[in-house]
């Protein structure tokens, strides 16, 4: 077991201290249940106690304390609404993210809604939770020895791991927070698990309601907070074909069931070319826009569907380039003919969409083999653009040609015919 046991057993005495208790829930029961080792970088607890959000209290008194030798807090975010903390802390063996919540219960209004909570017991917490795997829960003790027997399962979550089944607690839980869909795509690929038989039927049925009422301000953050996770797994390919083998794609717009076929081997050069040619992107990122720009319709659909989403600025941004570069690049039959040249300058001209990764982006969709811009923006994106004239600004200065517009277009001048004798 490779969890962080000297910072637990801390926690816990200091918890006991202030007439609280600490239960391990979330993955690193799910590890320990599957007999493999816990996760140690991120952990999941929940916190009884005194007071309607003790995990607060605990947080501050976590601030004033001596931590044990080693470790160093760095960050510590609380959200009073909810009655959880998040800590950042510095451990030896590297990064540790510890999330403690106070054990609380959960209403939706309407679906889709942000939640209404009130503190709860222990149990109650775990009936508010998404599947049976994740409302288990182990009340921790100092000295901490894995023990089976003290695991809280009320709701039959190790037997259902054992059975290799995802089983959703409620009979309206889609209905409440329908990104619970994409959750389970994610576990059904890292786990091996399949939808319990009720469960699949729930996703059928919500799936077929769609949309969603209007005003529901937190699914699209939901939404997309769930892609960004399905995006950093290692195995991303897997669950995003479970999500559209169930159908699930229509989460995100009525009517798309299917990815064309090799989108996730697109997906994944988008993400590792990408992050190469601009490195402030991450892949995860890139692979999201990549799957809008897989979406059928008009590119007023994709940004539709980027902003319902609450995509970041630079992301939506970069869907609207690819999507106006396709335009411009389908209006007219005369850039056939165009040289190197006039192909750079029209990419790179002040104003343009040719964004390297917008290139990027229309370069791998399913519609680039067969069009006839394929062949000079590919060359763009490898060889033109790197190329520079072959004179440079000092070089010229120096033969006499003053600053200004014209030393401008006098090096402009050289690399448009560097890049037709090299064409």
């Amino acid at each position: 077991m490779t969890l962080p046991v000297a910072w637990l057993d801390w926690l816990v005495a200091l918890a006991s201290q202030k007439g609280m208790g600490l239960s391990l829930v979330g993955g690193a029961i799910r590890d320990l249940c599957l007999g493999q080792a816990a996760a140690s970088k991120d952990l999941d607890l929940v916190v009884e106690g005194p007071g309607p959000w003790p995990a607060l209290a605990l947080a501050e008194a976590i601030r004033a304390a001596d931590l044990p030798a080693g470790l160093l807090l760095q960050e510590l975010q609380k959200h009073g609404a909810y009655g959880t903390a998040r800590l950042l802390l510095q451990a030896p063996q590297g990064e540790l993210i510890c999330d403690l919540t106070s054990a609380r219960s959960e209403h939706y209004p309407f679906p889709g809604a942000h939640p209404l909570v009130a503190a709860a017991s222990l149990r109650e917490d775990l009936n508010r939770r998404d599947f049976t795997l994740n409302a288990m829960a182990w009340p921790l003790r100092q000295g901490l020895i894995w023990n089976p027997q003290a695991l809280l399962d009320p709701l039959g979550g190790r037997a259902d791991l054992a059975a290799a089944q995802l089983r959703l607690l409620h009979a309206r839980s889609l209905e409440d927070d329908p990104s619970r869909l994409l959750r389970a795509a994610r576990y059904a690929a890292r786990l091996g698990l399949e939808l319990a038989p009720e469960s699949a039927t729930q996703a059928d049925e919500a799936l077929s309601h769609w949309p969603w009422p209007p005003g529901a301000p937190a699914l699209g953050a939901r939404l997309r907070m769930e892609l960004d996770l399905l995006f950093e797994e290692h195995c991303w390919r897997q669950a995003l074909g479970v999500l559209q083998d169930w159908g699930g794609l229509e989460l995100l717009q009525r009517g798309w069931r299917h990815l064309p076929v090799g989108s996730s081997h697109r997906l994944a050069r988008l993400g590792r070319w990408g992050a190469a040619l601009d490195p402030a992107w991450s892949a995860q990122e890139l692979r999201l826009v990549g799957l809008l720009e897989l979406l059928p319709g008009d590119l007023s659909v994709r940004l539709e569907l980027a902003q319902r989403l609450q995509l970041h600025h630079r992301q939506q941004r970069l869907l609207e380039q690819a999507g106006l570069l396709r335009q411009w690049l389908q209006q007219g039959e005369a850039r056939a003919h165009w040289r190197p040249s006039q192909w750079t300058e029209a990419l790179e001209h002040p104003g343009s969409h040719g964004h390297p990764l917008a290139v990027l982006l229309l370069l791998l969709h399913p519609e680039a083999p067969g069009a006839p811009w394929r062949r000079p923006l590919l060359h763009w994106l490898l060889r033109w653009r790197q190329l520079r004239s072959p004179l440079s600004a000092k070089q010229l200065l120096a033969e006499g040609l003053p600053p200004g517009p014209a030393l401008g277009q006098r090096l402009w001048q050289e690399r448009a015919a560097a890049l037709d004798r090299g064409a």
